[in-house]
This record gives C-alpha cells, sequence and structure tokens, in this order.
C-alpha cells in the first residue's frame, strides 16, 4: 500500500511499518524456513515503535523487576554530569527532551566504558544515569530509533555545534578519515590516506577552535565522500558552522599548486599552512642560512623565511630531531654494512656504505621542516607553534580512536553514520575538557583520560537500610575527587 510521504522517507531496510487505525507503526522484519514451502518466508518481529512525521517514538522500555541492584556505579557518571551537564540543557535546545537525554546518556557512556550500541542498555541500567535520567530506552531496537533520528536530524546536530562553539581563532584540519566497509554507506568511497591505501572511507572535517592557552576543542564537523579532495569540502563546511575566517592545517599531501590557488583565490577568508617535502622545489637546503632562534617545549628551533609572490616559505630546523636522524641514519647504515659482511660473496667494494660520505650527503635535510602559508603578518614562532596544533589535535583524535573505539564506523548507512559521528563528537567534547581540567589542576601528568574514567568508575553507591550511599572509597580516591572539585551530595538523594 502507498504511505505519505513522511512515512516513505522512514522506512529503512530490515523493517517494516503497518498502518492501523490512520497510525503507522514500525517493526522488525524477520524471516523464518517453511518446511512445506520449502522456502523463507517473511515474518513480522519486534515492535520498534509509532512512526510520526518528528521520528520514530520508541516503545516505552520494561522495567525488569525480577533482577534487584544492590549497587550502582556513580564516580565516573557524576564527575561527567559535574563537567558536562550544561550539554545535555543545550541539546535540549535542539531536540526534544527524552532524545536529547538519550543523546547525552549514549555518549558518556561510551566515553566511560565503551561496547556497542546493543550493549548500552545494560551499562545504563547499573549507572547512576538510571537514576539521574531515570526510565530511557536503551533497548536494541529504541538504538535503532534514536540512530534514524539523531541521523537524520544534521539541520539540529550542526545547530548545536554552532551554538556551542568556543571562540576563534578557528583551524581547519583536513579530517579524520573513517574506513567503513558497509555496502549502505553510499559515501563510503576508495579514497586518499596516509597508509596510501584506498580503503572505502568517509572524510570527516573538523573546525577546531584554538582559544585561550594551549586549549584545543573540537568544535564543528561535517562528513564528506572519502573521494573528495579536502580544499573542496573547506569552503562548505566554514559557511556550515557560520564562522567568517579559519586557517587549513594540512598534511603534506595536499601540497598541489592547485590547492594552494583555489585558497588563495577564494571569496571566504581561507588562510592555510602546509608542509611541503624535504625535496621540494621551492627551496634549495645547501644554500639555507638561518636568522632566526626559538625554543619550543625546551628544544632548539631554528628558522629561515623566503618571501614569495603571495606567500611564504619558512624552513625550520629541530635540533633535538635532528640529532636523533643522524643517530638512525647513521645507525642503519652501520647494521646495513654489517649484514653486507656476512654475505657468501661479499665484496667490500660494492657491499658497504661508506657511512661518513653518505651522511654529508644528507646533511642538509637532518631536522628539517618546510612550511609554505598564505599568513604574512606573523613570525616564525607563530607559524611553528600553530602548525604543530595539528599534531596536538591529531593525538585528540588518536585518544578518541583508542580510548573510546571510534577508529571505524560500523553503521550500514549514511543516516546511522551520521549519528555516530554526533555522538561522538559529543564524546571527544567532554574528552577535551577533562583533559583541560586535568591541565588545570596539574594532574595531567598523573592521570590519563583513561584512567581516571576506570578509576572513577569504580567508585559505587549502595543501598542501605533502603537508603543509596557511597560505598567506601580509597584515601586516593577521596583525595582524587577533592581535587575535581565534585560532590556526591547533590547526586544521591
Amino acid at each position: 500500500m502507498a504511505f505519505p510521504e513522511w512515512v516513505e522517507k522512514q522506512k529503512k531496510r530490515g523493517f517494516d511499518i503497518k498502518e492501523i487505525k490512520g497510525n503507522y507503526y514500525m517493526y522488525e522484519r524477520k524471516s523464518r524456513w517453511d518446511k512445506e514451502k520449502k522456502k523463507a518466508v517473511k515474518v513480522t518481529g519486534a515492535y520498534i515503535g509509532k512512526v510520526t512525521p518528528e521520528g520514530i517514538i520508541p516503545v516505552k522500555p520494561k522495567l525488569d523487576t525480577t533482577k534487584p541492584i544492590f549497587s550502582l556505579e556513580i564516580g565516573a557518571s557524576a564527575y561527567l554530569f559535574s563537567i558536562a551537564g550544561d550539554l545535555l540543557e543545550e541539546l535540549k535546545n535542539h531536540f526534544d527532551k527524552k532524545t536529547a537525554e538519550l543523546i547525552w546518556v549514549v555518549s558518556m557512556i561510551r566515553l566511560i566504558a565503551p561496547c556497542p550500541f546493543r550493549r548500552l542498555g545494560d551499562r545504563y541500567q547499573t549507572s547512576w544515569l538510571s537514576k539521574m535520567l531515570p526510565k530511557l530506552n536503551l533497548s536494541k531496537n529504541a538504538m535503532t530509533a534514536l540512530i534514524d533520528q539523531v541521523g537524520g536530524s544534521r539541520a539540529a546536530c550542526a545547530a548545536f555545534m554552532r551554538e556551542t562553539m568556543k571562540p576563534a581563532p578557528y583551524l581547519l584540519i583536513d579530517g579524520s578519515r573513517v574506513t567503513s566497509k558497509s555496502e549502505g554507506m553510499d559515501r563510503a568511497l576508495p579514497g586518499y590516506s596516509k597508509s596510501n591505501k584506498y580503503l572505502p572511507q568517509l572524510n570527516q572535517i573538523y573546525i577546531v577552535s584554538a582559544s585561550g592557552e594551549g586549549e584545543r576543542m573540537p568544535v564543528f564537523y561535517r562528513n564528506v565522500a572519502g573521494n573528495i579532495p579536502d580544499v573542496t569540502a573547506f569552503e562548505l563546511t566554514v559557511e556550515d558552522a557560520g564562522i567568517a575566517s579559519a586557517t587549513v592545517l594540512a598534511d603534506n599531501g595536499f601540497a598541489f599548486v592547485d590547492n594552494f590557488t583555489n585558497m588563495e583565490e577564494s571569496e571566504l577568508d581561507l588562510k592555510y599552512i602546509v608542509p611541503l617535502r624535504r625535496n621540494s622545489a621551492e627551496v634549495e637546503l645547501s644554500q639555507i642560512e638561518f636568522e632566526d632562534v626559538f625554543t619550543y617545549h625546551g628544544r632548539a628551533i631554528f628558522a629561515h623565511m623566503e618571501e614569495r609572490d603571495g606567500y611564504r616559505i619558512y624552513v625550520f630546523r629541530d635540533e633535538k630531531m635532528r640529532s636523533k636522524e643522524i643517530s638512525d641514519f647513521v645507525g642503519r647504515a652501520e647494521k646495513s654494512n654489517a649484514s653486507a659482511e656476512k654475505k657468501k660473496n661479499f665484496d667490500p667494494e660494492n657491499d658497504l656504505h661508506d657511512i661518513p660520505q653518505k651522511t654529508q650527503e644528507a646533511i642538509d635535510k637532518f631536522g628539517i621542516i618546510i612550511f609554505r602559508t598564505s599568513i604574512m603578518d606573523q613570525t616564525p614562532r607563530y607559524i611553528y607553534e600553530a602548525y604543530k596544533i595539528r599534531w596536538e589535535i591529531e593525538q585528540l583524535f588518536k585518544t578518541l580512536r583508542d580510548t573510546c573505539e571510534q577508529d571505524a564506523s560500523y553503521m550500514r548507512d549514511d543516516q546511522g553514520f551520521e549519528a555516530w559521528s554526533f555522538f561522538g563528537h559529543i564524546t571527544i567534547m567532554v574528552a577535551c575538557r577533562i583533559l583541560s581540567n586535568l591541565r588545570q589542576l596539574k594532574l595531567s601528568k598523573e592521570w590519563s583520560l583513561e584512567g581516571i574514567l576506570d578509576h572513577l568508575s569504580r567508585v559505587q553507591v549502595v543501598q542501605i537500610a533502603n537508603q543509596w550511599r557511597v560505598a567506601e572509597t580509597t584515601k586516593k580516591t577521596q583525595e582524587l575527587i577533592t581535587s575535581l572539585g565534585f560532590m556526591f551530595d547533590s547526586f544521591v538523594t
């Protein structure tokens, strides 16, 4: 039968929609083997929820009263609520109350203890989050409905990000590439990656706020097809974020003349800092004379600048990196010579490297970093430190992939990937807040993101005389909670 257009848009593979007395309901579609017909026949599976123009209203959860709960995790949940409760309130400005609470809870649980969506319900039921935000349905079917709703609400997701953006300056990172082999992902297309393996992937273009002393916060993203060159996605990302200007920090795979020309001719205020290869024709390293020097994290950095038509070339030499690269180079040559001497038909004339000569031939390239930039009014130190922020951001993405298990998407379609990305964005926003909090409290050397959440998650509340009470903790845990500046009194009632 023909459904209204708004119902048709919510159809998904593996699910059926039924019309009952003018209302529409979604069910799982399953199949079973019919022995008589000798073929698989379709059967109606579990009820998912009511279909409305605003999305799927999931079936209300059935509370399992047969399993008494005597203790709940509270440490990590309470800490996250204290540090990111404002994001829940902001989500309510763009989603209905229940959806906002589900998005926030899903993001927090996946930060505390990464797990598949189908296991979120169990984590929720054993966490104090189930008391702070009660009666949320995190069943498998409800998660399917939530993913569909959030994935189809890019406008609401973008509005949330614009409202929560930190101040300028903004840096545009040329993407965190996420691999996916799901056949339903239309945008998962083979594209360039650092490993040069053209795997099906999507590219997440990220805008990062670099406001404050050493503060880095990913504030906005767009997902683009994996085969789209980053430069063609930068302008739309800046427009979507509603910002006036940004500086592109790309990798050396971006260093093509057309890319530079496109950015320099852009109607938007797009600056760039892009590394060049050491054998770039832009500079002759043997002729370089370094006229400036400064320190970066206790390392001496020599600097040289050359003016071009509309851009600058900077050459930096990191003395610590230079020393290490020379040692590695000589060590590899010595190892190669030692292996050659063991050959059966060893020929000293042809098999041995002249290590002093080869080292001298390569001496100008050791420790060298070359940048091309359209920024014409800043010092060498500014250019160097600005690009180093990219390394810090890559470490943040690495934290997200390793700690929060966001290295690959297992979503089946583009809509699911959008939802997965939004949950991940909120997760990394909170992760950055935690890391910033640890730095401000001078705890970052003692505690990692994963370590502090794991430690706090061991703090439990227990039922004592029909009341919830915080269980006994070690002195170290008590000192940590005091240092973090939050108390359980406002959470346990």
